[in-house]
């Protein structure tokens, strides 16, 4: 849809039509452009913008306003709907829609889409009745229905007993204080159940009245605040996201109770004095999901971004080894008892990760966990292994030598990796080798899954063999542009049967050597350049 037609199909950025032969002719021009088979009407706090919204299934085609009596409202509805007997009927409570926000269509779906717990189907008949309120600004008095039985129940065991309040999490059916068994809970309506509540919407407040994801589950300090202290600070919108939030952590953090369970390691080292902090609970549990295993007690933060290492980068490279020696130590040596199984939270320079994941090794099942950039977490983009996510160039071709270059292009390939590496190529008659992500994986999630990682690392070991024992390989540099996680199974593919690698890293617009891995006495040996 070119712009003047996306401009036509948002009327609701222009002035409301005011006349049926208005609304006759524009539905008319309208039906060529788009098609639509569900209608929506939303509105704001106070209902003082109304919207009628077009949509192909969840596809918002097209917007209008309406300025006219209600009954012709319910005509034009009627026409709009065709077949349909009922319209969805939203409102963003505690929220007043501005002319900007009508500028696009996006921008309409957005609020549409956060409005969807404020929802309820209403008939054409219904339709009318509610913009005869609209108009004469009429809220009903009282409240709608009590809490069933079953409401209370659903709510109950939605919240497993717990404030369902962001970071309280109390447990209710417990006073620590006395030590008394009780209920001490208090329900709590997101749309409030009297329209002329602090969270009232027409209509809604009693449709919604009994409905348990409605319903909130909280502590008597939480209800209070919300109803009593900051009643303007938490719309209905909020807590129905609060409620939503709640059962997602719940769950799965829940979920890993079917997993067995394995000690979790966080060692998070500065890139350019930038820090990351370790994972929360959430994450973990979402992390080690994909691997079917759940925490073990807490997490093991082995290096937290030392002040040290965040001013000092001259001293950050010169203990490197010994922090990373150190480190795969603890780990090793920590996981015997679970079968050298763990998690690994690592954060920091490629080459540092590169050279801890060859000093964990192979032999193992320590399993390096993505900080996945896009959404600024520790969390994996893909629920399933998606295969082979890369391409191979120059293996095919090579002859016998002593240097090989591999360039492994994950994340992005930056010009200074590869003069960089075409550098090194012509200082030492080095062979080159690229390892490309293909281009709709490109990026920090190229990486997408634990199980294509521990495949890479497979094939990228073979390599290593095969360019020692067949091509006569002495050293290989090791040029990566690559995301935390990737990082580690890179270094995990070395072991002692295979040539010296030299790792670089990026350094005032270029790349330099940073670390060396060789095999002495049959162990991986680890050192600065």
């Amino acid at each position: 849809m070119d712009n003047k037609a996306d401009q036509f199909c948002n009327q609701a950025a222009s002035s409301p039509i005011d006349s049926m032969d208005t609304f006759d002719q524009y539905f008319d021009n309208l039906q060529n452009l788009v098609s639509w088979n569900r209608v929506g009407i939303l509105t704001d706090e106070g209902d003082r913008n109304t919207i009628i919204l077009l949509m192909l299934n969840e596809e918002l085609s097209a917007t209008m306003r309406l300025c006219l009596e209600p009954n012709l409202i319910k005509s034009c509805v009627n026409t709009l709907s065709a077949e349909s007997e009922t319209v969805t009927y939203r409102c963003l409570q505690g929220y007043a829609i501005t002319r900007d926000d009508l500028t696009h269509l996006h921008s309409i779906a957005s609020i549409w889409g956060k409005a969807e717990a404020q929802s309820d189907e209403l008939t054409l008949d219904e339709l009318e009745s509610l913009f005869t309120r609209f108009e004469g600004k009429r809220k009903k008095t009282g409240r709608g229905p009590d809490f069933t039985k079953g409401t209370k129940e659903t709510v109950w065991r939605d919240s497993f007993g717990r404030c369902m309040f962001t970071g309280c999490g109390e447990k209710l059916d417990y006073d620590e204080v006395s030590g008394t068994s009780g209920n001490y809970a208090y329900l709590a309506h997101n749309v409030a159940s009297s329209e002329q509540g602090a969270r009232g919407i027409t209509e809604l407040s009693e449709k919604l009245s009994n409905d348990p994801n409605n319903v909130l589950l909280l502590c008597d300090k939480h209800h209070r605040l919300i109803d009593k202290v900051a009643a303007s600070d938490y719309p209905a919108s909020t807590l129905s996201a609060m409620r939503k939030e709640f059962g997602l952590i719940a769950n799965s953090l829940l979920d890993g109770l079917k997993y067995q369970p394995i000690p979790v390691y966080a060692v998070l080292w500065p890139v350019n004095s930038q820090t990351v902090s370790p994972p929360s609970y959430l994450q973990v549990a979402n992390s080690l999901s994909r691997i079917k295993r759940r925490m073990h007690q807490q997490i093991n933060i082995l290096s937290h971004n030392e002040e040290l290492l965040v001013e000092s980068p001259d001293v950050f490279w010169a203990l490197m080894p010994n922090i990373i020696q150190a480190s795969a130590d603890k780990i090793i040596q920590q996981t015997k008892e679970f079968g050298f199984n763990a998690a690994l939270f690592g954060f920091g320079p490629t080459s540092a990760l590169i050279g801890f994941g060859a000093k964990i090794g192979n032999k193992n099942a320590v399993t390096p966990m993505l900080r996945f950039r896009e959404s600024g977490s520790w969390s994996w983009p893909a629920i399933d292994p998606v295969g082979e996510f890369y391409e191979v160039v120059g293996f095919d071709d090579l002859e016998k030598g002593t240097d090989f270059v591999i360039n492994i292009s994950l994340t992005a390939e930056p010009e200074s990796l590869v003069q960089a590496s075409n550098s090194v190529c012509e200082k030492t008659g080095a062979q080159m080798i690229t390892i490309r992500a293909k281009e709709q994986f490109m990026g920090n999630g190229a990486v997408s899954h634990p199980d294509d990682g521990k495949a890479f690392t497979s094939v990228l070991q073979s390599m290593f063999h095969v360019l020692k024992s067949e091509y006569g390989a002495q050293t290989i540099h090791l040029f990566p542009c690559a995301s935390n996680a990737a990082s580690v199974f890179i270094g995990q593919a070395y072991d002692v049967h295979h040539p010296k690698v030299i790792v670089y890293d990026f350094d005032s617009g270029t790349m330099v050597p940073r670390i060396c891995l060789e095999s002495e006495n049959h162990k991986c040996t680890i050192s600065s350049i």
